[in-house]
């Protein structure tokens, strides 16, 4: 481990596109020494270590996390690995940034938040759009009671050609666990929650398709390993109607292809105002938030919104927060058991797709 006053040193697990485009520039930006990195591809692995001028390079992670210099790691692996990588470096005693999703299920889930307990080390996930100013501009509004009691959480991530692939780890469903669900899903979902302060939820009904894929339309540009064939069984659209203890429902569509406009929207309906964040889906601006409210005359009308609400905190903000809170004891924006929450019901989708029927949480 790092002596008390040296920089923090980081192991990357995982050498494709989230580790080289995010998590090695954002953690170099925040000031971590990348002292290892490691890839099944021992290959790709070495082309990542010379291109960052990393110091230590392997195949196995398990070496990896051997080495006592390092502090934390980041686990950008196949979802279907997350939990057994993520439970590995924890008890190696190492703090641990994990990839959406946190697991393809939710016994992996509780075996990483149990793991992270018994260490004592600090396990977060990799949640980044919460770090939009934008995103927490509804948080804060919410929690406020600004725009009364939210009756609706209207959340959608549609692409139009962004299959990751045929034949990558992405769209085998023994990897993945699910595709665009598991993949997009996760930030709609966790975004919702987030902004409404994570209400308990009482009932789910899904819907999954994956026609698109299985026709070979609307292959993408994301990924390391994309093909145009290959093994394909995973869904490519993704709607869930999640229901409310208290009330009120969270609405979700996400898709990797659709015959549709690209967007990124979070809309919240509520009963004294309401929300509006869109962006076309990747776009690396800054996404439009606009509030909503009511004049003398009881018109609903356009609020006033403060600059400092636009803009992305993206990659940069996400994993800057976690370094800050391995190293100054700053508290985790993306706590474990919130993301074991949204593991759970994630499951529970899936369960109600493939019994045609809402199921209860």
């Amino acid at each position: 481990m790092s002596a008390e006053g040296s920089p923090l040193r980081a192991g990357i697990i995982g050498c494709g596109s989230i580790a080289q485009e995010g998590h090695i520039p954002a953690l170099i930006a925040s000031g971590v020494e990348i002292a290892a990195v490691c890839d099944a591809n021992e290959a790709r692995a070495r082309e990542v270590g010379e291109t960052f001028g990393v110091p230590a390079v392997d195949a196995d992670y398990i070496r990896l996390l051997a080495r006592p210099e390092i502090d934390l790691v980041t686990v950008g692996v196949p979802n279907g690995l997350h939990a057994s990588v993520s439970v590995a470096a924890l008890r190696a005693g190492k703090h641990v940034l994990c990839e959406k999703p946190m697991s393809v299920d939710s016994a992996g889930a509780e075996a990483m938040v149990a793991a992270a307990k018994e260490s004592g080390r600090l396990l977060s996930v990799n949640q980044h759009m919460r770090f939009d100013r934008s995103t927490l501009a509804m948080r804060d509004a919410v929690a406020r009671g600004d725009l009364g009691e939210v009756y609706l959480a209207d959340v959608r991530m549609t692409r139009q050609n962004g299959i990751p692939g045929y034949g990558s780890w992405f769209t085998n469903r023994d990897l993945a666990g699910h595709g665009a669900l598991f993949d997009i899903g996760v930030h709609m979902l966790d975004l919702a929650l987030f902004v409404l302060g994570f209400p308990e939820v009482e009932a789910v009904k899904g819907y999954l398709s994956g026609r698109l894929g299985e026709s070979g339309v609307g292959l993408g540009n994301w990924g390391i390993d994309r093909g145009r064939s290959g093994r394909y069984d995973v869904d490519d659209t993704a709607i869930a109607t999640v229901s409310l203890a208290r009330g009120g429902q969270i609405r979700l569509h996400v898709a990797w292809a659709s015959f549709s406009s690209a967007e990124e929207r979070v809309t919240l309906y509520g009963t004294r105002g309401g929300a509006d964040r869109f962006a076309v889906a990747g776009n690396d601006g800054h996404p439009p938030l606009r509030f909503f409210g009511r004049d003398g005359e009881g018109a609903i009308v356009d609020l006033p919104l403060e600059e400092s609400a636009q803009g992305d905190g993206g990659w940069r903000g996400a994993i800057d927060s976690f370094v800050r809170a391995v190293r100054d004891g700053e508290p985790l924006l993306v706590l474990p058991e919130q993301t074991l929450e949204t593991t759970r019901i994630l499951e529970r989708i899936v369960e109600s797709a493939a019994a045609g029927t809402e199921l209860r949480l």
